[in-house]
C-alpha cells in the first residue's frame, strides 16, 4: 500500500490538495460566519437605544396597595426582581443597579411651565452642585427640597431658595446643578429630560409646554402623598448575546414572563405590553431585536447551507474524479494482485487505503488550519472534513470493488453503450422530481432552517445536471452529423472520441454543472446585494451630499457653498414635520420644500427617480390627496393646495407620517443637496453642521459585521468553486491522456499534425465542458427568478433584494473565463505524442 502510494504520489498529492482546500472552506467558513453573527448581534445592541435593550421592571404606585416608601424598600425590590430574573437572562445582565422614581404625571407652576420630580439611586456621582446642596428629608407632608439643574432653572428663572407651589404642595430649592459629564449615556438615553427643558406642543397650540425635572429626597418623595411610578432597569451586556444563546434569551424572557406572573397580583411582571389590572409591568424590546436578529441568523446561516452545500457537492465531484485518476493509475497493480490470487477485500482494502493516505491527513489538516480562523469552538463543524474524507475513501472502495469484482475482468465501457438499468432511470427521476418540487416548496415555504429546503438547491443543480446529460447526446450527434461532411477528418475524429467519452462523462458534469450554477448564482447575489445597497445608500441620502442645520441655513452660506471650488450644483430645501389639519385629530405629515425641478437635474444619472413638480400646488400623500385644501403651520402657516400624489422622497424619514412636497420656500432652508466634493463642502461648513454623503452611507451599510462577513463569505464561495472546476477539468484531461495518446499516436503515423490533434483534444473535452458552462450558467441566472421570496436578503440589502434587474454580465464573465481557461490549457496540453 505504502509503495503503491509512493509510486503515484503526483495524483494523491492532488487528492490530498482537492481534500485539504475542501475541508479547510467546509470547517472555516462556518467559524468566521458564526463570528460575524456574534460581533453583529453585539453591534445590534450597542447601537440600540439602552431602554429598549434594557428590561425596566415598572410600578404604577397608583394601583398598588404596597409600593416601597423608602430607598431600603427599593433596594430590596431591585434583588427580589433580579432573582426572579432566569438564569439566563442573569447571565446576559450587566448587574448594574439601575433604580429610582418620579412622579406620574407633570405638575402646573404657571403657564405652559410644568414640574416633575423624581430620584434615582446613581444620579448624586453624575452631578457637581454650582449653588447649594442635595435635597433634605421633608419637615411637612406637602412641601418638599428639590434641586434643579442650572441651566434650565436660569431659563424659566427659578433662583437658589426659591419656593414654587404646585397643586398643593410646595418645592423649595435648595440647590443647582449640572452634569458631570453631559454626553454620558446616562443623561442622553436614561435620563435625557432631566438635564434640560423638555419642550412640547400641543395640536394648534400657540406655544410650548415647558417642563423642568427637579430632583428630590428619595426617602421624602417615596414616603410623601404625590402618586409616583417606581422603576427597576436591568441592562443588557452587549457582548453576552451570541448567534448560539439568543433563543435560549428569548425564551427566558417568556419564561420570566411566566414565572413573575405567578406570583401575587401586586407583584406581576408582563414583557412588553401592560396587561389589564396589573400594577408592575416588564417593559422591554429586547426581545423584538433579538426575534429580527434571529430571523436575519436564520436567513445567513440558510444562505451559507446553499451555498457550501453546492459547494460540497462541486467539492466531492471533483475529489470523486481525483480518485477515479489514482484508481486508473493503480488500475494495473491492483489487477495483478487479483490475477495472483488477491481476495476482493484485500484489493479493495489496498485501493481504499491508499486512497485514505491522502485524503485523511489532508482532512485532519484542513479542520486544525480552520482553527485559525477567528470564530467560537463549535465542534459539529468538524464533521463536514470527516464527512468529506469519509465519502472519497468510501467512493474509492467501491470503484475498486466493481472494478475488479472478477479477476482479469478487462473490457472497455466506450466501444459499447450499456443501456442504463430501470434502477438508475427510477433514481434520476426521482431526483429530477424532487428537485422540482424543492423550488415550489421554497417559493411558498421560504428557506427557514428546514434542512430539505436547504439542500433544495444544490439537488436542483444535480437534477438539471442528469438533465443536461440525457439531452447531450442528440447536439453532439448532430455535430458529427456536421463534422461528417467536410473533408477534413480531424473534426470528425475529434467529436468522435467526444462521442465515445460520453459514458465517462457523467461524473465530469455531474460536478462541472452543479459548480458553475452555484458559482454564477454567488456572483449574481454578490452583485445584486452590492447594487442594492448602493441603491439604499443613495435613498438614504437622497443626493450624493446632503447638508443640514436645524437653525437653518442662511442666503450668504447657501451662495458661499456654491462659489465652493469642488461643487457642482447645490439645490436648496426645508424639510421639516407638520400636523397637517386633515380630519379630525389631524395628520402628522412630513413636510418638504423643494424645487423638484432642479432636484431631478441634480440627481441625473444617478439610481433615484424625483418625480416632475406639478405646475402649482403640491403634491401629498394618498391619504390627504382627497383634500381641496388643508393647513399647516410648518415652515409657516399656509394653505396647502394637492395637485398629485407622491409616496416617497429619497432621504425623508415618512413611517408613521404622510408626505407633502411643496415648493422651494428660500426663507426657511435648512437642507442643501449637493453634488461634487465631500471634504470641499465639509470644509465650507460651519461646526455643527450634519453632512451626510452617499459614500459614508454606503460604508455604514456595508461595515456591518453579518454584511460583511456574507459578501465575502459570497465572493470566497464563487472563487472556490471556479478553482474546483477548472482542477475537474484538468482531471478530466488527464484522466483521458493515456488512451488519447495511444489514439493520436495511430493517427500521427498516418499524417495527423501536432496542431490537428491539439485541435481534436480541444473537441473531446469541449462539448461536456460547454454543456456544463451554458447548462450551469442559465440555471445560476434563472436561481434568484426560481426561488422568489423563498430567499430573502431585504436585511443586508437595505432595501428590499430584487427591486432592480439581475446583471448577467459578472457570472457571464466569470463563466467564459472558466470555459476559456480551460479550453486553452486543453489545446496548450493537448497532446503529448510527438509527431513525425
Amino acid at each position: 500500500m505504502i509503495r503503491l502510494f509512493a509510486a503515484h504520489r503526483g495524483t494523491a498529492a492532488l487528492l490530498a490538495l482537492l481534500t485539504l482546500a475542501g475541508s479547510l472552506l467546509l470547517a472555516g467558513l462556518p467559524r468566521a460566519l458564526e463570528e460575524s453573527l456574534d460581533k453583529s448581534a453585539e453591534t445590534m445592541l450597542r447601537t440600540s437605544p439602552p431602554l429598549t435593550t434594557a428590561l425596566t421592571v415598572e410600578l404604577d404606585a397608583a394601583y398598588s396597595f404596597n409600593p416601597p416608601k423608602n430607598i431600603d424598600a427599593m433596594t430590596r425590590a431591585n434583588a427580589s426582581w433580579w432573582s426572579t430574573m432566569p438564569p439566563t437572562l442573569r447571565g446576559i445582565l450587566d448587574g448594574v443597579p439601575r433604580f429610582g422614581h418620579e412622579t406620574r404625571s407633570k405638575m402646573q407652576i404657571g403657564r405652559h411651565r410644568y414640574l416633575a420630580l423624581g430620584w434615582d439611586n446613581d444620579i448624586a456621582n453624575r452631578i457637581r452642585y454650582v449653588a447649594g446642596g442635595p435635597p433634605g428629608p421633608s419637615d411637612r407632608p406637602k412641601r418638599f427640597e428639590i434641586s434643579l439643574p442650572a441651566k434650565p432653572a436660569a431659563e424659566l428663572g427659578i433662583k437658589l431658595g426659591d419656593t414654587i407651589p404646585f397643586e398643593g404642595y410646595q418645592a423649595v430649592v435648595s440647590g443647582l446643578w449640572e452634569p458631570l459629564v453631559p454626553d454620558d449615556v446616562y443623561w442622553t438615553a436614561y435620563h435625557s429630560k432631566a438635564s434640560k427643558i423638555d419642550k412640547t406642543r400641543s395640536p394648534l397650540a400657540d406655544e410650548d409646554d415647558l417642563l423642568i425635572t427637579g430632583l428630590a429626597n428619595g426617602d421624602a418623595l417615596a414616603s410623601g402623598d404625590l402618586q409616583l411610578r417606581y422603576s427597576w432597569t436591568f441592562q443588557v451586556n452587549p457582548a453576552a448575546v451570541t448567534a448560539r444563546n439568543g433563543q435560549d434569551v428569548l425564551d427566558a424572557l417568556a419564561e420570566a414572563d411566566r414565572v413573575v406572573r405567578s406570583a401575587p397580583p401586586s407583584a406581576s411582571v408582563s414583557t412588553g405590553i401592560p396587561f389589564q389590572g396589573d400594577n408592575t409591568t416588564l417593559v422591554t424590546g429586547l426581545d423584538q431585536l433579538i426575534k429580527e436578529f434571529l430571523d436575519r441568523l436564520a436567513t445567513t446561516r440558510a444562505l451559507m447551507a446553499v451555498l457550501l452545500g453546492g459547494f460540497a457537492v462541486a467539492c466531492l465531484g471533483t475529489i470523486a474524479l481525483a480518485v477515479r485518476l489514482l484508481g486508473a493509475r493503480m488500475h494495473g497493480s491492483l489487477s495483478l494482485m487479483r490475477a495472483r490470487g488477491a481476495s476482493l477485500p484485500r484489493v479493495t482494502t489496498v485501493g481504499g487505503g491508499v486512497v485514505a493516505l491522502a485524503v485523511a491527513p489532508a482532512a485532519l489538516l484542513g479542520a486544525g488550519l480552520s482553527l485559525l480562523v477567528p470564530g467560537p469552538s463549535m465542534p459539529i463543524l468538524l464533521l463536514g472534513p470527516v464527512a468529506l474524507a469519509a465519502a472519497a475513501i468510501a467512493y474509492a472502495c467501491g470503484a475498486t470493488a466493481h472494478t475488479h469484482r472478477q479477476p482479469l475482468n478487462e473490457r472497455r465501457d466506450d466501444v459499447v453503450a450499456r443501456r442504463p438499468s430501470p434502477r438508475r432511470i427510477s433514481l434520476e427521476v426521482l431526483v429530477v422530481l424532487l428537485g422540482i418540487g424543492g423550488v415550489q416548496l421554497l417559493r411558498s415555504r421560504g428557506l427557514g432552517d428546514d434542512p430539505f429546503m436547504m439542500v433544495v438547491p444544490a439537488l436542483l443543480t444535480v437534477a438539471a445536471a442528469l438533465v443536461a446529460l440525457r439531452v447531450y447526446p442528440f447536439p453532439l450527434r448532430l455535430l458529427l452529423n456536421l463534422a461528417a461532411r467536410r473533408r477534413d477528418a480531424a473534426p470528425y475524429l475529434g467529436l468522435a472520441m467526444a462521442a465515445r467519452a460520453a459514458t465517462g462523462a457523467t461524473l465530469p458534469v455531474l460536478t462541472l454543472l452543479p459548480a458553475l450554477a452555484i458559482c454564477a448564482y454567488s456572483a449574481v447575489t454578490a452583485d445584486g446585494l452590492a447594487t442594492a445597497q448602493r441603491l439604499a445608500a443613495w435613498q438614504r441620502v437622497g443626493a450624493e451630499i446632503r447638508v443640514q442645520r436645524s437653525e437653518g441655513i442662511p442666503a450668504d452660506l447657501i451662495e458661499r457653498i456654491r462659489r465652493t471650488p469642488g461643487v457642482k450644483e447645490v439645490v436648496p430645501a426645508a424639510v421639516g414635520k407638520s400636523n397637517a389639519e386633515v380630519g379630525w385629530d389631524g395628520r402628522d405629515a412630513a413636510v418638504v420644500a423643494v424645487d423638484l425641478n432642479a432636484y431631478r437635474k441634480l440627481v441625473a444619472g444617478s439610481p433615484l427617480e424625483i418625480p416632475t413638480a406639478p405646475a402649482s400646488g403640491a403634491l401629498v400623500s394618498s391619504d390627504m390627496a382627497a383634500m381641496a385644501s388643508f393647513d399647516i403651520t410648518w415652515p409657516e402657516q399656509l394653505t396647502v393646495q394637492p395637485k398629485g400624489k407622491i409616496a416617497s422622497l429619497p432621504g425623508v424619514d415618512t413611517v408613521g407620517l404622510g408626505l407633502i412636497v411643496l415648493p422651494a420656500l428660500p426663507q426657511h432652508t435648512n437642507t442643501l443637496l449637493i453634488s461634487g466634493d465631500a471634504e470641499a463642502v465639509k470644509a465650507a461648513m460651519p461646526v455643527g453642521t450634519v453632512i451626510r454623503t452617499v459614500d459614508g452611507t454606503f460604508a455604514e451599510i456595508t461595515s456591518v459585521p453579518l454584511t460583511s462577513s456574507l459578501m465575502t463569505g459570497l465572493r470566497v464561495v464563487t472563487l472556490a468553486l471556479a478553482a474546483y472546476a477548472l482542477a475537474a477539468v484538468a482531471i478530466m484531461l488527464v484522466s483521458g491522456a493515456a488512451e488519447r495518446s495511444r489514439a493520436l499516436t495511430l493517427l500521427h503515423a498516418i499524417g495527423l499534425t501536432r496542431r490537428q490533434a491539439k485541435g481534436m483534444t480541444v473537441l473531446e473535452i469541449g462539448p461536456v465542458l460547454v454543456l456544463a458552462v451554458l447548462a450551469g450558467l442559465a440555471l445560476g441566472l434563472g436561481l434568484p427568478t426560481l426561488f422568489g421570496d423563498g430567499i430573502d436578503l431585504s436585511a443586508y440589502a437595505g432595501l428590499r433584494f430584487g427591486d432592480y434587474p439581475i446583471d448577467p454580465v459578472t457570472p457571464a464573465l466569470l463563466a467564459v473565463g472558466v470555459a476559456v481557461v480551460a479550453l486553452a490549457g486543453v489545446y496548450l496540453g493537448g497532446s503529448r505524442a510527438k509527431s513525425r
